[in-house]
């Protein structure tokens, strides 16, 4: 029953005990009027005045049972408009409860669809949210290509079997010269190259980081291993052919590759052993071998590299000094070369035969630099004698590496005491660059001088187009010079065209008096070697500078 009806109800059952409470109370009233009347007439006597007394008494009481009646009729009447009002209120109540109830019921549902749906977004934008991640985790950002990650996770999956790692020939000092952004645009290229002589579903290309790739083949695969290395041979020879455009300028690479066959565990590692191994006897393939001696040389590389950091960190690079002496004018100084040295944990010092390599390939390269250099300035300044010290094709490059040592000149008073040795051995391929580093660093008063003339690129002309002080004639000439006639020529001509461009002459690796004699008699300047002296601290040839 709702409350309409209780309601009706309550009114219509009050009515009905007030009509029936109203009808006993005139019953009662009209039944003491006969009464009266009745006694009236019956016993009607005026002598009798007791009964008199009585007839009025009975009236008196008869209208104020009627006054009584109407009474209680007015306070039923108002104790029914009460309950009217408080069940009318009541109901006024009830009716916002209710719509209230029915309004939260709505917005209860419309929240709960609210939330369903969210709870449906959410759960849609969390699957691809997953899945940009995923694709983030596994794939290289720039090339699109599958990443590290995805080759270790495929190598427990497929177990290859044959596996090369790809490097792009002398890609950072590209990457340095023409900048970043066409650096990417290259890699991508190369990944595209790469990714279109894919042309079966068992082998997989990876794009592992910077200028590396992966080629790997699944070991479901029936391909051969010499079939495999064919493969890589002409990839790598389609690649070197491979014409890269952008905007106006046309780029040619050359890729190194090493290659590991089977121990799919650990063939990324015997790969990239067999790629180091191909930098450094400058071959384009090297194979990882079963004897472990890449795997020896490797872990070689790794504790030479901790070395050098340890060194580094901790400012245990030093320099040792070997004399450069005049041998035809003694007006002539004697000069010192500044030599890279690794004092050990142990005292054992380390030549730099070990570590230069380890520098270059590990990019640290720069810091050695910064911390030979401070070595020579130091014992310059100190002891006021002249010094030299190497610059690389590296260091030119290093736009970094340049500005540190322009700082370093800026603020040092004897650069008239200095000589920076270019390495000829390696090539001049930004040759403008090496001739602005050559002028500005003679406009300190510092002198230039070309190390290792006559071996790897060497040629003439920078001796025509340089602005250097000194040549100095590679070992290569003198260590047999005194046996051999060509070296003999080629020394005397050297010596001819340096002298007539006032270029002095110095030559490295003198270690006999024989060698001695007869470079003196081909006119050369000065000499450098084990006859002359050994590379020591600077503080035990002082002695003899001085005493």
């Amino acid at each position: 029953m709702n409350f309409n009806t209780k309601l009706y109800a309550t009114i219509f059952i009050s009515f009905i005990f007030l009509s029936y409470t109203l009808y006993l109370n005139n019953k009662s009233i009209n039944t003491a009027n006969k009464i009266i009347d009745c006694m009236e007439k019956q016993l009607l006597n005026p002598a009798d005045d007791n009964l008199d007394k009585t007839i009025e008494i009975l009236k008196e009481t008869n209208e104020k049972t009627q006054e009584s009646t109407l009474y209680s009729f007015g306070f039923a009447f108002i104790l029914i408009f009460f309950v009217l009002y408080k069940l009318s209120k009541r109901h006024s109540k009830s009716e916002k409860e209710l719509l209230l109830g029915e309004i939260t019921d709505m917005q209860q549902k419309k929240l709960q669809s609210q939330l369903l749906k969210y709870n449906d977004d959410l759960e849609s934008e969390i699957s691809k949210k997953t899945e940009e991640l995923n694709i983030k985790t596994n794939t290289h950002f720039l090339s699109g290509l599958p990443n590290r990650n995805k080759l270790l996770d495929d190598s427990h999956i497929y177990k290859f079997k044959q596996m090369a790692l790809l490097n792009i020939d002398k890609f950072q000092k590209f990457n340095d010269v023409y900048g970043e952004e066409v650096g990417n645009i290259t890699l991508k290229l190369t990944a595209n190259f790469l990714n279109s002589e894919m042309n079966d579903n068992d082998t997989l290309l990876y794009h592992i980081g910077g200028d590396e790739f992966v080629i790997a083949v699944k070991n479901s695969t029936e391909l051969s291993n010499s079939y495999f290395i064919q493969r890589i041979e002409d990839i790598l020879k389609m690649y070197s052919k491979e014409n890269f455009i952008y905007e106006d300028k046309t780029f040619t690479f050359m890729m190194s590759a090493g290659l590991a066959f089977g121990g799919f565990k650990k063939m990324l590692a015997y790969a990239d052993m067999a790629l180091k191994d191909a930098k450094k006897r400058n071959v384009q393939i090297s194979i990882f071998n079963d004897d472990k001696e890449l795997e020896k040389i490797h872990k070689e590389d790794i504790e030479c590299h901790n070395k050098l950091l340890t060194a580094l960190e901790n400012k245990k690079v030093t320099s040792y000094f070997q004399p450069i002496a005049p041998i035809q004018d003694s007006s002539l100084s004697l000069k010192y070369e500044s030599l890279a040295r690794i004092i050990e944990e142990d005292g054992t010092i380390m030549p730099p035969i070990k570590f230069i390599e380890v520098a270059k390939q590990n990019r640290i390269y720069h810091k050695l630099t910064q911390a030979v250099a401070k070595n020579t300035l130091y014992n310059v300044a100190k002891y006021k004698v002249p010094c030299s010290f190497n610059i690389s094709m590296e260091d030119i490059e290093n736009d970094k590496t340049i500005e540190m040592l322009y700082n370093m000149f800026d603020e040092f008073e004897y650069n008239n005491l200095l000589t920076i040795e270019l390495l000829e051995t390696e090539e001049f391929k930004d040759y403008k660059r090496v001739y602005d580093f050559c002028v500005k660093i003679r406009s300190y008063g510092i002198k230039v001088a070309l190390d290792d003339f006559g071996s790897g690129y060497s040629n003439f002309s920078h001796a025509l187009n340089l602005p250097i002080d000194y040549i100095k004639i590679d070992a290569s000439l003198i260590s047999n010079i005194d046996r051999n006639v060509q070296s003999q020529i080629m020394v005397e001509t050297i010596v001819g065209l340096a002298h007539k461009l006032n270029i002095h002459t110095i030559a490295e690796f003198v270690s006999t008096k024989e060698i001695i004699d007869v470079v003196k008699r081909l006119n050369v300047d000065y000499a450098q070697g084990y006859y002359i002296g050994k590379p020591e601290k600077i503080e035990v040839h002082i002695p003899y500078l001085f005493g």
